[in-house]
């Protein structure tokens, strides 16, 4: 069993609070799991992962979460499966929203140097 002290720092990008669950593990490779917060108020830029397969657990809170034009309204202990290549994106109105996000392989592996990003009309 390995137990570590240390907790990851979050990370914020775009309107997205990230702590990654699995960093410094030997899963950091191969699976990415996030704990991500979202403020009240707020609509993330639309964008797609080309490589990595996604599914998100809401924790706490509601919003929407935007596939493919889609506008799905979630609510705690739901869960969402956003397939690689969807663009997508997360609106919140007065609630907060806090969700776990599994990805595979990770959207960010810092590590390799790699992070699997595509922003809707970008020149990719």
């Amino acid at each position: 069993m390995d137990i570590t002290e240390s907790t990851p720092l979050p990370i914020k990008s775009d309107i997205f609070s990230v702590i990654q669950v699995t960093e410094n593990t030997l899963l950091e490779d191969s699976v990415g799991a996030d704990v991500v917060s979202v403020e009240p108020n707020q609509t993330s830029q639309i964008h797609r992962h080309n490589e990595s397969e996604t599914v998100l657990y809401i924790l706490e809170g509601s919003g929407s979460v935007v596939v493919e034009n889609q506008k799905i309204q979630v609510s705690a202990g739901q869960q969402l499966c956003i397939n690689k290549g969807q663009f997508h994106g997360v609106i919140t109105t007065d609630d907060s929203l806090r969700f776990l996000s599994i990805q595979s392989p990770p959207i960010l592996n810092k590590q390799k140097g790699t992070l699997d990003f595509e922003e809707l009309g970008s020149s990719k």
